[in-house]
């Protein structure tokens, strides 16, 4: 068997929409709808998926079943590798941006490979949305197709996230699906960049597939092609990613053939449903295991900073901050809730989540918190649910006007916020080393002429560069945070400097980025380049993270929140002159204070992290700096030997050794080494306690003084825009909020101080 053999007929209509008795292509000649259908009653009816009570296969030999679990994902394993060594782009091959599954003819996701794990539940809700729109029968579907989807209407993150999909028959029959994701440096969008900011309306986020057939028998057909090379200017990339994926389904599809002959077609099919099954029981067990039942509860500020951008659409040119409340429930029985009651109103703006992207977003954090045995798939999904009031950022009623571009702003916040609530009740059950907190980053992306005279978006700050949180028994990771996908890294700068007109001038570990606390989180590497042969060149922002002037809550159990994201921007610099005279460049920020940016005659500035485009020219300069995730424990409890060794290793200075782990220290310049003084740290300490108290207040009097605040509308406007965006939307936060505050019926958050 092979994915071009053996087509199904599979229309059941004729030219007249009249039944004409044909096979569907399912077991038994059902239609995927029915068998769609069926699945999800048998999930409500039994709670159970598939209606599998006694998952008994898996069971009857362990052995047999852990060498079809290996052979999937060995196979899955394989096809991601087919993909990297094919593409061209470096988010593939350096930032290993990309992830292969295998779902049922429905759409179930029943294994995925390593790498990007956002997408786990996304590409099926594709074929699910295929089904429900009748592709059976009004487009077709038979061996050797190709569809893509980067539409996050249907499903997904945003467009620079192309799904490749191929169906697998046995015998006429259709009994998988094979799903490829690789994030793309080039969609066509209208402002720089694969993620652009300014896109206020869903034509200038670019080139949209809505699950469109653009293949059969396993080739891209010639128009498609076409199409790109006329509406991309990185269409070479972009198809070559295609080429790559395509021969990944291919490769993993063949396997598929190769299983069912060795295992049989009726253990592939019970074996994969029960995969599932078996998962989420697997994950309710973890979840009662590993956490407490109770109420959660934590809020992430969206800023949105819209004002000074380009946008075509007036009414988006606003700044606004919006309030996302999450509530996580977790039931005796595993069951856990999120729920979103109270999230403020969707915009114009290309921040908007979906559904789609915030099970995506939930997806990465708890394959990499809960599931990370390498057997999540839908099941590991299963024991949850969304509660995404209609109307808001994370739910607009309909998504398809709007920018999607950077979905990612909120989802990254909102579930770095989910870790560390997770992480509270894992250390109350006393997984103190499973405690963890994430969070995104920022950066400048370009468009433009490169180096060779071509004219493409680019993106210069590559992601991977970020620190992990603090545990509840050690220091994070040192740039090694990323949950998206546990491999990243910033990828060999050689590589990122063939495709962009820029040099790499620096790749160091910033002190100041980091969560303080007993425990510290790891450390993050700035991006730090300069246009060289530039010509034409656009530079502008890129968000995966919206929280820049109010730092999330990331600290866990009274550690600090990181550092705080922000970007520098050196134009009409002294650097070809000091590059004359061999003087010293630029290489890392320094202190806050006196940056070190500051040796250079240059105009600087320093954008929101949303910057919005600005033209640069060569012997310019971007840096780009993102904060880490929170740091464990009060910052004065830190072992006095692990401030030495981060003084010694360039991960903290004086200032941050005095000031707030409040330690002794002295450099010994003969010994070129820091030593750290436990008595005069002990004396700091409780210098540091005494101080504390002075100034602490009693709750009720930081309640009074609060509530007057808000009675005499003494709040910055952006902020009462941002209460009365929630209200409008939600009764349940209102009665809340109002009983808290013990206000009067009538109070409405007003316009805010004058």
């Amino acid at each position: 068997m092979t994915t071009l053999e053996n087509r199904p007929d599979s229309d059941r209509r004729g030219d007249d929409g009249t039944d004409t008795g044909r096979r569907g292509l399912g077991e038994g000649g059902a239609t995927l709808a029915e068998m769609l259908a069926q699945r999800r009653r048998q999930l409500t009816e039994t709670g159970c998926y598939a209606g599998i009570t006694d998952p008994h296969v898996l069971a009857e030999d362990p052995v047999r079943a852990e060498l079809f679990h290996s052979r999937i994902m060995a196979a899955l394993i394989a096809g991601r590798e087919t993909t990297r060594l094919v593409s061209a782009s470096p988010f593939v091959r350096e930032v290993a941006e990309l992830a292969i599954g295998i779902y049922t003819p429905e759409g179930d996701n029943i294994a995925q490979s390593i790498g990007i794990q956002v997408h786990i539940r996304c590409m099926g809700e594709v074929v699910q949305w295929m089904i429900e729109h009748d592709y059976e029968h009004a487009v077709g579907i038979e061996a050797g197709d190709i569809f893509w989807c980067n539409d996050p209407s249907v499903a997904g993150l945003h467009p620079a996230d192309v799904y490749d999909l191929l169906p697998v028959f046995h015998d006429g029959e259709l009994i998988a699906w094979v799903c490829t994701v690789t994030m793309e440096m080039d969609i066509g969008a209208v402002s720089p960049g694969c993620m652009p900011i300014a896109n206020v309306e869903r034509a200038t986020d670019g080139i949209r597939f809505v699950a469109e057939k653009v293949g059969t028998e396993g080739r891209l057909r010639h128009d498609i092609e076409l199409k790109i090379q006329y509406s991309l200017d990185m269409s070479d990339i972009f198809l070559l990613d295609r080429k790559g994926a395509t021969a990944a389904n291919l490769k993993v599809a063949d396997e598929i053939g190769r299983m069912i002959g060795e295992f049989g077609l009726d253990y592939f099919k019970t074996a994969t449903r029960e995969l599932i099954e078996v998962e989420r029981r697997n994950q309710i067990a973890r979840l009662r295991q590993r956490t407490v039942p109770g109420r959660y509860r934590n809020v992430v500020p969206l800023e949105y900073y819209m004002a000074d951008q380009p946008v075509s659409w007036l009414p988006a040119r606003k700044d606004h901050i919006r309030l996302v409340p999450i509530e996580m429930r977790i039931d005796g029985d595993g069951a856990l809730t999120l729920d979103f009651e109270g999230a403020g109103e969707w915009g114009w703006h290309p921040f908007n989540a979906t559904p789609s992207g915030m099970w995506g977003g939930f997806a990465f954090t708890l394959v990499q918190s809960i599931a990370y045995d390498g057997r999540a798939n839908l099941g590991s999904l299963l024991p949850v649910d969304l509660r995404l009031p209609l109307g808001s950022v994370l739910n607009p009623e309909d998504v398809r006007p709007l920018a999607t571009a950077s979905i990612w702003a909120p989802v990254i916040d909102i579930f770095s916020l989910w870790c560390a609530m997770a992480s509270n009740a894992f250390f109350m059950r006393g997984f103190r080393e499973e405690m963890f907190t994430y969070r995104g980053g920022s950066g400048m992306q370009m468009a433009g002429y490169d180096q060779y005279g071509m004219r493409r978006p680019l993106l210069a700050a590559p992601t991977g560069n970020f620190g992990s949180g603090a545990t509840g028994v050690c220091d994070g990771i040192d740039a090694g945070g990323s949950l998206i996908t546990a491999e990243i890294d910033l990828g060999n700068a050689e590589i990122w400097e063939c495709f962009m007109p820029y040099l790499d001038l620096g790749r160091r570990l910033e002190p100041y980025s980091v969560g303080w606390g007993r425990f510290r989180s790891g450390a993050c590497v700035p991006t730090a380049a300069m246009l060289h042969r530039s010509t034409q060149t656009i530079a502008a922002g890129v968000v995966g993270g919206a929280a820049e002037f109010i730092l999330p809550n990331v600290g866990l159990g009274g550690g600090y929140p990181g550092g705080k994201r922000f970007n520098v921007v050196m134009r009409d610099t002294d650097v070809p002159a000091r590059i004359e005279r061999r003087e010293p460049l630029f290489h890392e920020l320094g202190h806050p204070a006196h940056p070190t940016y500051e040796m250079l005659d240059a105009e600087v500035t320093h954008p929101h992290h949303m910057a919005p485009p600005m033209e640069v020219n060569d012997h310019d300069i971007l840096v780009t700096a993102i904060g880490s995730p929170g740091g464990y424990g009060d910052p004065i409890e830190r072992d006095l030997d692990a401030i030495r060794v981060d003084l010694d290793d360039g991960l903290a200075d004086r200032q941050i050794a005095e000031d707030v782990y409040c330690a002794e220290v002295e450099f010994d310049d003969a010994a070129k080494e820091w030593r750290v003084d436990p008595q005069g740290s002990a004396r700091r300490r409780d210098a540091k306690r005494a101080e504390r108290l002075a100034r602490a207040v009693p709750v009720e009097d930081w309640w009074r003084r609060s509530r007057r605040r808000l009675l005499d509308h003494d709040i910055d406007p952006m902020l009462s825009e941002m209460y009365a965006s929630s209200m409008r939307l939600s009764e349940p936060f209102t009665t809340e909020f109002k009983e808290f505050w013990a206000l009067p019926e009538d109070w409405t958050p007003g316009e805010g101080r004058p």
